[in-house]
């Protein structure tokens, strides 16, 4: 069987290539892909090949290369040692753009509820949100600055508005991506090429500044600049993964006030449940699946492109201009 599938055969150049698809082995199913999310950070990354010689990021990039890892579609048929029941359930993956993908079954996320197919394939970039949360400990009533209103930043905005945050500054150089954010007292957007987000940050808390700060940008130079939105012994999440190195001044910035730096990698993820920590890769995402259920979490301001597949290398093209202008991208394989 033949699979279109959307392929980074250089830098800057994305193509949709027909490729073979196998039949599902031991412990795989196939799926037909519905509708799969262009991540506009990492797969930027990897499509034009910039980073540093030598980095992690150096490391994972080659060409010619599939992309993506956002996909949400329907099993047709499983191999051995899967339960036929399976067959027409609905699953996100980590899947790439592609007609037809296998997958391990172990490696599938359910999705047991009635949401639409393209808020699901946000479930990737959801699940490293969540975590970040969850490792930086936040409570009920803080007040966090969430540097980036890219997804990620906008997914924290919403998960910070459902979990009780009541401040909710989230600061962003355009005033495009400011705009998709949900309309809710809590959250206020700093436009950052307009107004100095450490004034209002003063302001709004009364001198107190806020108690954590999540980094999204991925932006190297900006991080130092976010320490001065903390009060002493404040925590810092890094959501992000800069290109290049970041300059700190480790005295200033946590020494002497105490900070916490936290790193919240997919990866540090529960590998397994526990009474003390059921929080696994698929427990979040089912938590992601239930809020948009439940309707605690507002996705219809995220979606900003929906197109076929057939469009991807113009989608591509289109953000590499410039992807201030769009929010979530979605390609339909249907």
């Amino acid at each position: 069987m033949k699979s279109n599938t959307v392929i980074f055969t250089e830098p800057y150049k994305a193509e949709i290539q027909e490729i073979d698809c196998p039949k599902p082995g031991k412990s795989e199913v196939l799926i037909r892909t519905e509708q799969t999310l262009i991540s506009t950070g990492t797969e930027l990354t990897f499509l034009t090949g910039e980073c540093p010689e030598k980095s992690k990021w150096s490391e994972y990039i080659h060409y010619p290369q599939k992309s993506g890892y956002s996909n949400v579609g329907i099993i047709e048929e499983v191999g051995e040692g899967v339960s036929k029941d399976l067959i027409g359930k609905r699953v996100a993956s980590f899947s790439g753009h592609s007609q037809y993908v296998i997958v391990n079954v172990n490696e599938l996320r359910m999705i047991n509820y009635e949401i639409k197919p393209e808020e699901a394939t946000f479930f990737a970039l959801a699940e490293t949100t969540i975590n970040g949360i969850r490792r930086t400990g936040i409570e009920l009533g803080n007040r966090v600055v969430v540097y980036g209103a890219g997804i990620v930043g906008q997914l924290a905005a919403r998960f910070l508005l459902a979990g009780g945050c009541t401040e909710i500054f989230v600061v962003n150089r355009s005033e495009a991506r400011l705009k998709h954010l949900p309309d809710q007292r809590a959250i206020i957007p700093i436009c950052s090429t307009k107004e100095d987000p450490i004034s209002i940050i003063k302001e709004y808390t009364y001198g107190d500044m806020a108690d954590i700060v999540i980094e999204t940008t991925g932006n190297a130079d900006a991080i130092p600049e976010e320490f001065l939105a903390l009060h002493q012994q404040g925590k810092l999440c890094m959501l992000s993964s800069p290109k290049k190195k970041t300059l700190i001044d480790f005295h200033d910035c946590c020494n002497a006030v105490s900070v916490n730096i936290i790193g919240a990698h997919t990866s540090s993820q529960a590998p397994v449940k526990t009474y003390d920590n059921p929080w696994t890769c698929e427990r979040n995402s089912e938590t992601f699946f239930k809020l948009i259920y439940n309707k605690q979490v507002d996705m219809s301001e995220m979606i900003t492109h929906r197109v076929s597949y057939k469009e991807a290398p113009q989608m591509y093209q289109m953000l590499l201009k410039d992807c201030t202008q769009a929010m979530g991208v979605v390609l339909d394989w249907r």
